[in-house]
Order: C-alpha cells, then structure tokens, then sequence
C-alpha cells in the first residue's frame, strides 16, 4: 500500500473516530443527509464504499453531493475555482510489472513479450465538490421523507425471499445457523423511517452467506462482530440513501460503539474494508429485489 493511499484510509477512520466520540447517539448522521449518494455528475457514477464515506464527511456542502475532477467539471461548463484543494480519493486498477526490468506500467511491457504481471493497485485521485467549481449545472434536489409506506417496503424487501419473521418482541436479530430475520412488528417503532433502518440493518446482516454477499470469512481475524455490525449499520444507511428514505440512527447501536472504537484505533482499514462490504451487501440487495413502484412515500 502506497503511503498516500494509507493516508486516505487513515483519515476516513480518524474522521468516524471522532464521530463516534464526540456524537455517539448521532453518529450516522454524516451519511444520512437528504441529498443522495455522492455521485459524479459528468458520468452519472454513484461513489462506493469508502470513497462514498470520505466524501460524505468531506463534503462542503451535504445538500449536494456532486464531485467530480477537474476535467470532468470542464466536460459540464464549469471551472474549479482558483486556490480550491481537491479531496483524495482511490481507484483500483490494472497495473503491470515487468519480471525483466522490474517497472510498472498501465499496459504490460512492449520490449519483453510475456514477462509482464497484471496486479491490481490503488491509485489516489482528487476530485472536487461542486461548491468548489464555478458555473456549476444546477442541483435538483431528490424528494425524501421519513414518512413512508411500511406497507409498500415490507413487500418490496419481501421479494428478497429471506425466512423474515416480524414477530411481538424487543429484539431484531439475523440467525446464521437458522439463516432467518427476526424483528419486531413495525407498530413497535417510533416512526415509519426507523422501522426501515433496523429492517435493513438486519437485511444487510442475511447478505453475509457465501451465496448472497459472501462475507462468511471471519475477516482476518479482525474483531469479527464489530467489523460485520459496522458493516450491517452502514449497509442500513447506505440502502436508505439509495431508496431515497431518510432513516434514524438504531436506538442500539450504541453498544456497539466500544468494539468499534477499539477496532478502528487498531486498524486503519477496518471502516474502509467495512464500507466496501456493506456497499457490496446493498448492491446484491437492489440486483435481487424486484423493481420499486414509483411512488415510494406516503403523502
């Protein structure tokens, strides 16, 4: 790992470090806003994982979550403002090393025919934040409500074909041995938007078999629970934004913040491997599941 693709990880995690102790009951919050997924807007590509979370926390302006590079504000009509620093991103691509004259390319070696090893490396790249630019295409903002149809949801997360079992109780867990979801019935919830948080907290946790999201590795040996409840919480946070539902945070994911805490200050990668999973987890949902109908909110 090269020295600046570790300082991108690094801070991503010092920022959610410094989320979880200074804000513990709020801690989702800087990837709940309610302006979608931080996506570039000359490609239309949705960022993920923990680009889609640096960016998030990053962001000059959580109304909008336009970044793009340079070149491609230029390709829109705009012009990154003078003095603008840009926001570190990676990108994993192909490089080739030549066994002969041992140097790194993006094609493999034309002087030595078949000598060349294809690997795949990060590579940091700046994009800046449509704050940041001048003559920016004006943002048209999602509609989002915290007021939705548990109805609709329910048999949209229902075509999934997971064994869920809303039942009376004051536990929402996903059973490995069982392979089946249990949680309580949504007249037990506060509101309709935290219903939908812990339903796809424990929807992202049923992702983990190695045939859905395949997660079924203890991870290195990481602090196996805290890695997969960060991942099955932000899976949760990530699938609200993509459906355009403004959820709240758990009421019990506090418990969780001393493992996290413990595991993030050990490892610089936990939060970057642990975004990678639960974005993993979120698009093996959407593939699955059928098609929304398009009126998603209650009026």
């Amino acid at each position: 790992m090269s020295e600046k693709t570790e300082a991108i990880q690094t801070k991503l995690t010092q920022s959610v470090i410094d989320a979880l102790t200074n804000t513990p009951g709020e801690w989702t919050q800087p990837w709940q806003g309610v302006s979608g997924m931080p996506h570039n807007p000359q490609t239309g590509t949705i960022y993920s994982g923990g680009n889609m979370m640096t960016l998030a926390i990053m962001s000059p302006d959580p109304a909008d979550p336009r970044w793009s590079t340079y070149k491609g504000w230029v390709k829109l009509g705009a012009q990154v403002k003078k003095g603008e620093t840009g926001t570190s991103i990676l990108f994993w691509g192909a490089s080739y090393i030549c066994g002969t004259c041992n140097k790194w390319a993006a094609k493999p070696c034309p002087r030595h025919a078949g000598a060349s090893s294809r690997r795949m490396m990060a590579r940091a790249y700046n994009v800046f934040h449509a704050s940041q630019v001048d003559d920016a295409p004006e943002y048209e903002q999602p509609i989002i409500s915290p007021n939705i149809d548990v109805q609709v949801y329910r048999e949209w997360f229902q075509t999934l074909g997971a064994d869920w079992r809303e039942v009376p109780s004051d536990r929402a867990f996903y059973s490995p041995s069982g392979d089946y979801i249990s949680t309580p019935e949504d007249v037990q919830f506060d509101s309709p938007a935290g219903w939908f948080g812990t339903v796809a907290h424990e929807f992202t946790h049923w992702t983990k078999p190695a045939n859905r999201a395949d997660r079924k590795k203890d991870n290195d040996g990481r602090a196996g629970y805290a890695f997969e409840e960060l991942v099955a919480e932000l899976g949760a946070v990530f699938l609200a934004n993509r459906l355009g539902v403004e959820t709240d945070p758990r009421p019990d994911h506090c418990k969780y913040i001393a493992s996290w805490l413990k595991a993030l200050n050990n490892d610089n990668k936990f939060v970057w491997d642990a975004a990678g999973q639960a974005s993993k987890a979120v698009n093996f949902i959407l593939k699955e599941a059928a098609a929304l109908p398009e009126v998603l909110v209650a009026g």
